[in-house]
């Protein structure tokens, strides 16, 4: 998604003509940021083929989008060099029947990996970034997520996802001496394979989202968080019988050594 090259107006969406630029204040020791364009843009739901043959289908989870503010290149330049930020903390908070409270965090780079050196002409900044809420059998670990039967006997499929418009207002994005603090919970590493947080057994929920500017390195907020008028809502979340996963039990990591063996040399 991040490297894929976008044609928007006749000419590459890198250039400042197309881009809505969020506008930014800055004073002695602090800058305010009105942002424009932010917020929750799109969804996927992250289909899961299973069972013999993998002719069956469930679900992993769902994938969110998040389209961030965009800075004009002076400005970019000068929340790296003088304030040390480098990315946007992004706290995903889950609401249900029983449940609301923060599910995780997680940070996304403030430009693309790769254009981050000393040469602020080479550096563009990220537009969109993406989080998945994924069921636990699929997000504890790629070696679950690659069994032909789901483990802990997940049998669920999401039948619809909403992203809803709140009346809400998207407040400024403020960074002074008293916002920047220390993040003590777990912050999920940034990847381009995703950004997988794990909802349980069941992810039927409202998802909000909140972000900040962070500096990944130190582990240290260096804004207000702002939450995003839109949640991503999971309204339709429905169980399913897989045949031929009866009785299926988690093979050991030996077991799962011996069937690559096999599969190599025979």
């Amino acid at each position: 998604m991040l490297g894929r090259v976008i044609l928007l107006c006749g000419i590459i969406i890198l250039a400042q003509s197309c881009t809505k630029h969020s506008e930014i204040k800055f004073t002695d020791n602090a800058f305010y940021i009105n942002p424009e364009s932010t917020g929750l843009s799109d969804y996927r739901i992250e289909k899961w083929r299973v069972g013999p043959l993998r002719k069956q289908e469930l679900s992993k989870g769902v994938t969110v989008f998040i389209s961030f503010p965009q800075l004009k290149r002076p400005d970019l330049e000068k929340l790296i060099s003088k304030y040390g930020i480098d990315s946007w903390l992004v706290k995903v908070r889950k609401r249900s029947f029983s449940v609301n409270t923060v599910l995780g965090y997680l940070y996304i780079p403030l430009v693309i990996p790769g254009t981050q050196g000393r040469n602020k002409h080479r550096r563009h900044q990220i537009k969109k970034g993406a989080f998945s809420i994924y069921y636990s059998a699929a997000a504890i670990s790629k070696r679950f997520e690659g069994f032909e039967c789901p483990a802990f006997e997940h049998d669920r499929y999401i039948d619809k996802v909403e992203i809803h418009k709140r009346a809400l207002n998207l407040d400024q994005i403020y960074a002074g001496a008293l916002e920047e603090s220390y993040i003590g919970p777990k912050v999920t590493e940034f990847g381009y394979s995703g950004n997988i947080l794990n909802g349980g057994a069941s992810i039927e929920g409202e998802y909000t989202v909140e972000i900040a500017l962070y500096n990944h390195k130190n582990k240290k907020k260096k804004s207000n968080y702002i939450e995003l008028v839109e949640s991503a809502n999971i309204t339709s979340e429905k169980r399913r019988q897989i045949s031929g996963c009866e009785g299926f039990k988690i093979p050991t990591k030996e077991e799962d050594v011996d069937k690559m063996k096999l599969f190599r040399w025979n």
